[in-house]
This record gives C-alpha cells, structure tokens and sequence, in this order.
C-alpha cells in the first residue's frame, strides 16, 4: 500500500514540474511579448519538452507538438504585426519538434533496450547479478539466481555483496581482479543461501561499466558434489585393492614358506631313507 502511495505521489510530481515549466514559459512568452523582449522566452520552451522526454518518453512527440502549437500561437496572437518574429517563431516550432522526435526516439530505444536486457535476464538459465564495484552493493539479481539463494530478489538487492558470499578472501580476489582490468577469468566462491546451505558457484564478470559489474553465476554445486562421491569411491576402490593386494601378499608369503618347509622335510626324509639304506647294506 506504502509502495502504491509512493508511485502516485512520484506520478503526481511528475506532472507537477511538467505543467510548472509549461505555465513559466507560457507566462514568460506573454509578458515578453507584451514588453517588446523576443531573445530570450524561447529557449524556455526547450526545459518542458526535455522534461516530457525524461518522464514520458511514448508521450513526448505529442507533446512536443502541443507545447510548440501553443508558442506559435502566442506569437501570432500578440506579434502577428512583426513579420520577422514570426518567421523566427516558425523556425523555432521547427526546432521544437526536431528536439521531441528525436529526444523521443532515442530514449524510446533505451527503455525497449533495457527491457530487451531485463527480459533476458528474468529467463536466462544462468544466474546473473550487478553489484557495485565501489560498495560491493547488489544492484539487480535476476529470478534464477535468487532462487539459488533461496532469497526473494526485492530481499537481495541492496545487500552488500558479502553477505552471501561466504569466503571474503576469494570475493576480495574477484573484485580485485576486476578493478586491475582482468575480469574475464573465471571465479570459484562458496555462498550462503538464506537457511545456511552452501553453495560453490562459478562467478565470471560479463561487462564492466561505470564501476557497475554485471556478473554471469553458474551453479556447481551438484557437479561439485558428484564429483567429491566419485573421488571417494576411487579412493575406497583403491583401499581395498590395497588391502586385497596385501592380504593376496600375506598368502604368497605363506605359500612360499610352506613349500620352503615342505622341500626342507622332503630333504631330511630322503636324506635318512638314503642313510638306512647305506647302514643295511654295511649290515650285509
């Protein structure tokens, strides 16, 4: 309810300063006209048409005609008996509109364009977030990224960076690396979701631009994982033929000394039946 107020009373300003700068340079024209002074009002008719640029965009080649239609006809309601400022007039109505259409223009670009950017930043699969490079303030965090998180986005934005990475030294290394001018290398950080669960992400920083750093987030956290069960499964393999090598050495070694013994005693057994055979035949 708060935030609806708030828009109104921003949409209700808006308007406010729009109509104040119509009315001053409408009353300026007047009591110019009147008075004999033709340098200066006209460039008062520029501030409402940036103004109507800057607030409504859509809106502001309309308005650009009716501010302009509403100068010329000042001009020819008290100056119609000066034909040079009426040819002035007619020129500036010329440089009126230029000024709406292609003010209007170019910002009606910018906001198809950020809406081009914010489109792919809610359905892009990875997550992306801006930060400030000065504060290390969150800006934007789309949707994905967020719900990684386990954050709402209106939650996030604002925070300061470290608040959910976790490892201060690896976040001072990436921004670091950023301020230097090396920001295409790639960034492993641990961060913290809202109930405590961590999670390893690959931060690699997409554009820097007027200490604003827009930043791509790939989660692999699964991967890591996966990762940690086959390393520890390797290694439990590998312990157990370990274990089964030596236990196969232990028998080995038993082996051999059982057959060592067994040739010892087939040795002496030979050796006696050889000496018997000699005490019989001395016998004889």
């Amino acid at each position: 309810m708060i935030r609806h107020l708030s828009t109104e009373n921003e949409e209700v300003l808006r308007l406010f300063i729009i109509a104040a700068a119509c009315i001053g340079a409408i009353l300026t024209t007047i009591f110019s006209l009147t008075h004999g002074i033709f340098e200066v009002f006209p460039f008062l008719y520029i501030l409402p048409i940036i103004l109507a640029v800057y607030f409504y965009p859509k809106r502001a080649v309309l308005f650009s005609l009716g501010i302009s239609l509403m100068y010329i006809s000042l001009i020819y309601l008290f100056g119609f008996t000066n034909p040079g400022l009426i040819a002035i007039a007619t020129a500036w109505f010329a440089i009126f509109m230029t000024i709406g259409v292609v003010a209007s223009s170019y910002a009606n670009q910018l906001i198809e364009e950020r809406s081009r950017i914010r489109t792919i930043l809610e359905n892009s699969q990875d997550g992306i977030f801006c930060f400030d490079l000065e504060s290390e303030e969150i800006l934007e965090i789309n949707p994905k990224c967020a719900l990684w998180l386990k954050y709402d986005r209106a939650d996030l934005i604002g925070r300061n960076l470290g608040s959910v990475w976790s490892e201060p030294a690896e976040r001072e290394q990436f921004v670091a690396r950023v301020r230097s001018g090396q920001p295409e290398q790639e960034t492993e950080g641990v961060f913290r979701s809202k109930d405590g669960t961590l999670l390893r992400l690959v931060i690699s920083a997409v554009l820097v631009t007027r200490n604003r750093v827009l930043c791509s987030a790939i989660d692999i956290t699964g991967s890591k994982i996966v990762d940690e069960e086959i390393r520890r499964t390797l290694e439990d393999l590998e312990e157990q033929v370990r274990a089964r090598t030596a236990h196969l050495e232990k028998i080995n070694e038993e082996l051999q000394a059982e057959i060592l013994e067994r040739r010892r005693f087939e040795k002496t057994i030979l050796a006696r039946q050889e000496k018997d055979r000699r005490d019989a035949e001395d016998d004889e």
